[in-house]
């Protein structure tokens, strides 16, 4: 009897080790699932899932804020972003920049000085970007595009260097202006004319119409800004513009007392200021105007209206598809930004992309990417990204190269050359003379 009641107990010892040894092999106290019946391999447990991309905010700053007319594009395309993105939240920080109304400035500049950058800026660049050089807290490009040549390869030729401070790429170009010739393509098949895409074809526009009511070319040429600079850089190319009232501006010069000579400009147009010469132009009452791309928007609703570069005249030192043409900000990122995580830059390679460009673009502007506007775009601002598109080069207007003071005399006296008042050469003494004394 003695014998049955230890060999019971050990049994019952030996099941209570059993199930411990079980509890142990558990962490949740629960039994694995036994194997079916029919033999099949029992599924192995599924690992937690993984809790997904940390959650970031970035701070970004832009000048799209107020009444600026990219506002409600900008708001869509972060909006966007956020929803392709959630864990990542935009805190929006962008002011006004407009006139008397610019606190743009003065928070970047606060900031700077606080050291809390914005983790990246859609900001000014030339003398603006100095600061943001010198602070020291800001990232230079080129290793990110080096880094990746197919969006390198994205960015328009000649765009890049507007971003340069000091040799270095602190910024990277976004929209920008450009001027050119626009003309009404209406007029030019009406008359059988080729279209003014070179010296020849002007001049023969010139010649033919002048004979009828239409007005070949609408300048004022009591402020002919953009006529000037158009000409002279078709005249002597990228290099030489940037040799202020070089002898070698002279030709350019003197082909406006040709055209003048040919009737090629509004009777009045010595007096005419220049905001009321465009409305002959936009009226259809003239064939060709020189204008910046902030003329435009008024022509968005004609589908005839077109806008090319201005070629060399034969006989010039000039560069076929030079146009006059900038990017006045671009975008800077935070050295903090970018060593706390990729996110600033994919967000900064969210925007510098062909196809949030070209929304912007579509409301105006000059994109620094070669970028494809949809097919229903105004025909007058595809031909815009076609021309800065295909540009040999892009060149600074010569009023921002030069004093004001003296600008304006190589731009009122023109009237003189065009009337043998005096020479193209007489002129740029002048030009250069007040030059010298503003130094």
């Amino acid at each position: 009897m003695k014998t049955c009641k230890k060999i019971l107990a050990l049994a019952l010892s030996l099941m209570l080790m059993a199930t411990a040894i079980a509890g142990c092999a558990s962490p949740t106290g629960a039994n694995p699932p036994a194997a079916p019946a029919d033999g099949t391999s029992v599924p192995a447990p599924q690992a937690p899932a993984d809790a997904g991309p940390k959650k970031e905010t970035l701070r970004v700053i832009t000048y799209f804020a107020g009444s600026d007319q990219w506002v409600p594009v900008w708001k869509e395309v972060i909006a966007e972003y956020q929803t392709q993105n959630p864990h990542i939240t935009i805190s929006d920080e962008s002011v006004p920049t407009a006139g008397t109304n610019d606190v743009f400035r003065p928070k970047m500049n606060a900031d700077i000085a606080a050291n809390t950058p914005t983790d990246l800026a859609l900001y000014f660049n030339g003398s603006d970007a100095k600061p943001l050089l010198d602070s020291g807290m800001y990232v230079t490009w080129e290793s990110y595009l080096a880094a990746d040549p197919a969006w390198n390869s994205q960015f328009v030729d000649g765009a890049l260097p507007a971003g340069e401070c000091e040799g270095q790429l602190i910024s990277l170009p976004y929209i920008g202006f450009f001027e050119g010739l626009t003309y009404n393509a209406k007029i030019f098949r009406d008359y059988s004319l080729d279209p003014p895409d070179s010296w020849e074809n002007i001049l023969k526009a010139v010649e033919v119409l002048a004979k009828t009511d239409i007005i070949p070319i609408s300048t004022s040429l009591l402020n002919p800004t953009v006529s000037i600079e158009t000409m002279v850089l078709a005249e002597v190319g990228p290099d030489a513009q940037k040799k202020i009232a070089d002898p070698s501006w002279a030709p350019a010069l003197d082909r406006f007392k040709v055209l003048y000579e040919m009737n090629a400009f509004p009777k009045d147009a010595a007096t005419l200021a220049d905001a009321d010469s465009r409305p002959l132009f936009v009226d259809g009452r003239a064939a060709m105007s020189f204008n910046g791309s902030w003329v435009l928007n008024s022509l968005r609703d004609n589908p005839d209206m077109r806008i090319i570069a201005v070629n060399p005249p034969p006989g010039s030192s000039g560069t076929k598809g030079a146009i006059v043409a900038g990017f006045g900000s671009g975008w800077y990122m935070s050295k903090q930004a970018a060593q706390r995580s990729e996110e600033s830059l994919k967000f900064v390679k969210y925007m510098c992309s062909p196809e949030i460009l070209s929304r912007f673009i579509q409301v105006g502007g000059s994109a620094a990417m070669k970028i494809e506007l949809p097919p229903d775009t105004e025909p007058v601002l595809l031909s815009a990204t076609e021309m800065v598109s295909a540009a040999s080069s892009m060149s600074n207007p010569i009023d921002a190269q030069m004093p004001r003071e003296a600008f304006n005399k190589l731009a009122k006296d023109l009237i003189y050359v065009c009337e043998g008042e005096k020479t193209s050469i007489e002129l740029l003494e002048e030009v250069k003379e007040l030059i010298a004394s503003a130094s």
